[in-house]
């Protein structure tokens, strides 16, 4: 016979595990990839490089049997009866953990359209409440009946070829013949681990050849790059390059005094000192992505209140968030430092950083108040909030005479009476400054039962798809957030004693995953949807007409708006600027794509966007007015694309070094 008893078991085992890898991959491809616009060429290249990976992950599970199946005696699988045990209960185990690992990696995905990887660990920080929005997202039971039948799937496979395996005698090699059979077999074994030829093995950074990240991600095995990213920690900024960039960041942000030796960043605003200062409401709008308003084109009319403010007030279409995540945006805002941690974590999750300067203390004399619908202990935002705001009045789940809907605590109807109730209730002489975090555009998409006449409609599937929404439940939970935005304006603030001295912020956190769409030009194009989020500040009697501000802006700006809007003096010593008040040109940072090994940062000007890899590797220039990924128009473009390298590079590693080097 051709093969060997010992070569047939080894290959009918890594067949068939390498095939179902191979299969989910088809899939993976099939669910997430297959209606995009990706160049083939780059597809079928990253699919080759994840078959390798398959590959490898067979070969790993496979290998304790292969060793078992080589070893003397009552040690090996021929004349070991429990050795024989052990290879089965082994497989059987392999299969379930493998077939958990896929359905979270697909889960993962489908959720924050990132393969899995070590980030998810950040959610065992607060098991609680991650095992019930799991529980209340995703068809539990059924997932648990898979994995017990894949458990005994994969031992009745192992059990047959094991047995065969048994049964059949040794093949009658002499000495020489079977040592130069055995290392062979390790050789191959070990080239097929290896992914590739030379002494360099087949790594993830192999996957991220292109600066598509959708690309990128179908060249991965989502076991093997969850252990990749595992075993990488967090780095920091680079000391060379920051001092090298100082000067640039410095000019760019308006420092008063640079000093690269002591690495200050600090600027005096004087401000304009009002005789009745105004009071500011912001308004996190969770999961709004600019996509899903007709502000920015969507026909489906989910957004009438959200749309009718932003042609009243200032709007600002270009405005991004650096990292996409309500913790990151959170944290962004509070301290006006991109959260650009990586490694699988948030800058809020981290205690050697929770300790940073605010503009929010900025507002003296304003009672200061955070109104969050659930815990604030999820990714220890409670942390990054009592720890840097002064004297801050938070409200959060177990503080409101509400019920809980769901694992985000209350509902933004009863967040928005209980926040109206306590501000109606403050001294009317003296300012406030209040945050409003909504939760109710978030899986699992609860629409309550309450004293609302909100009614949920259902246009044909197809058709809420082509106009970026998943299906009906994400439709109807973005048009039930704009309800509530406008029941809060128009019928509790519009009666209030603060309705004509307040200025109200209303942000996107981030954009949720989305279905492609033909209505958002150079940031669904550049893949920057998740980053693109409205931002629209309101309150006719203190900010005038309104106005649509062009220039790029981004999360860590709002804070020096608001502080420039209400007239107030301050200290600035993070990355925003006040752009009502500036010259010269504003850019937006990214940060995002695998935040957790290879972070992808980029640079939104004005006109054109610069990507590349942290580290630099792989820098394009995109002209914003034909954002094409394989349009890179550095080479017609040297000294833009120089000049936007230079300061994308200073701003990622000044924000490193504000992480770690800006406390009160």
């Amino acid at each position: 016979m051709l093969f060997s008893p010992r070569v047939r078991l080894i290959l009918s085992l890594v067949a068939a595990f390498f095939l179902v890898f191979v299969v989910l991959r088809g899939a993976f491809f099939w669910f997430f990839l297959s209606g995009l616009e990706l160049p083939s060429q780059e597809l079928w290249h990253a699919f080759g490089i994840g078959v390798r990976f398959d590959l490898r992950l067979a070969l790993l599970i496979v290998l304790p049997v292969a060793i078992l199946s080589l070893l003397p005696g009552l040690l090996g699988l021929r004349h070991g009866q429990l050795a024989r045990k052990l290879a089965v209960a082994w497989l059987a185990l392999a299969s379930a953990v493998a077939c958990f690992v896929y359905i979270a990696d697909f889960a993962h995905y489908s959720y924050l359209e990132e393969r899995l990887n070590s980030s998810v660990l950040r959610f065992l920080t607060n098991r609680g409440d991650s095992l019930q929005m799991v529980w209340e997202s995703y068809p539990v039971v059924w997932l648990a009946l898979l994995l017990l039948v894949t458990l005994a799937v994969g031992a009745w496979l192992g059990r047959k070829p094991i047995a065969a395996f048994a049964r059949r005698p040794a093949p009658g090699r002499g000495w020489l013949g079977g040592t130069i059979a055995v290392a062979l077999g390790i050789y191959l074994y070990a080239l097929g681990i290896m992914g590739q030829t030379g002494t360099v093995p087949l790594r993830w950074s192999d996957a991220y050849f292109s600066n598509n990240l959708q690309v990128a991600s179908l060249g991965l095995n989502p076991a093997i790059f969850f252990y990749d990213t595992y075993t990488t920690g967090t780095r920091e900024h680079d000391d060379e390059l920051l001092a090298l960039r100082y000067q640039r960041v410095a000019e760019y942000l308006g420092v008063t005094n640079p000093d690269p030796e002591i690495m200050t960043f600090a600027r005096s605003v004087p401000g304009q000192a009002p005789q009745r200062p105004p009071n500011v409401v912001l308004i996190h709008l969770e999961s709004m992505g600019a996509n899903r308003m007709g502000l920015f084109g969507n026909p489906m009319e989910a957004t009438p209140n959200l749309d009718r403010l932003g042609n009243q007030g200032l709007f600002f279409p270009n405005f991004m968030v650096p990292s996409s995540g309500t913790a990151r945006t959170v944290f962004g805002l509070v301290t006006g430092i991109p959260d650009i941690t990586w490694g699988g974590s948030t800058a809020s999750r981290d205690p050697q950083i929770v300790n940073q300067y605010t503009l929010v203390n900025a507002f003296k004399g304003y009672e200061r108040l955070y109104f969050i619908g659930g815990s604030a202990g999820w990714a220890n935002i409670r942390g990054v909030l009592k720890n840097n705001i002064q004297d801050l009045e938070l409200w959060e789940a177990g503080d409101y005479d509400a019920p809980n809907i769901d694992v985000w605590g209350i509902s933004d109807r009863d967040l928005f009476k209980a926040a109206h109730q306590r501000l109606d209730q403050l001294d009317p002489d003296k300012p406030f400054i209040a945050f409003i975090q909504t939760a109710g555009n978030h899986r699992p998409f609860t629409i309550p039962d309450d004293d609302s006449n909100f009614e949920v409609i259902n246009p044909p599937e197809d058709k809420v798809r082509q106009h970026s929404f998943l299906g009906n439940d994400q439709y109807n939970a973005v048009r039930l957030l704009d309800y509530n935005i406008g029941y809060y304006l128009n019928d509790l603030v519009a009666n209030s004693h603060y309705a004509d001295n307040t200025i109200f912020i209303l942000y996107g956190d981030h954009n949720d995953r989305s279905e492609p769409s033909r209505h958002m030009g150079y940031s669904e194009s550049l893949l920057l949807d998740k980053h693109h989020v409205p931002l629209i500040i309101y309150g006719p009697d203190v900010i005038g007409e309104h106005r649509v501000i062009e220039r790029p802006a981004s999360l860590v700006d709002i804070m020096p708006m608001a502080l420039g809007l209400a007239g107030l003096p301050y200290e600035n010593r993070t990355m925003g600027r006040d752009l009502l008040d500036i010259e010269g040109p504003s850019y937006a940072i990214t940060f995002g794509g695998d935040r957790s090994h290879r972070p992808l940062i980029g640079l939104v000007g004005e006109d054109y966007h610069l990507s590349m890899y942290y580290d630099g590797d792989n820098a394009r220039l995109y002209d914003l007015k034909d954002p094409r990924l394989e349009a890179d128009v550095r080479a017609d473009q040297p000294e833009v694309f120089q000049d936007r390298k230079e300061l994308l590079e200073g701003l990622y590693q000044a924000g490193r070094y504000m992480l770690h080097h800006n406390r009160p």
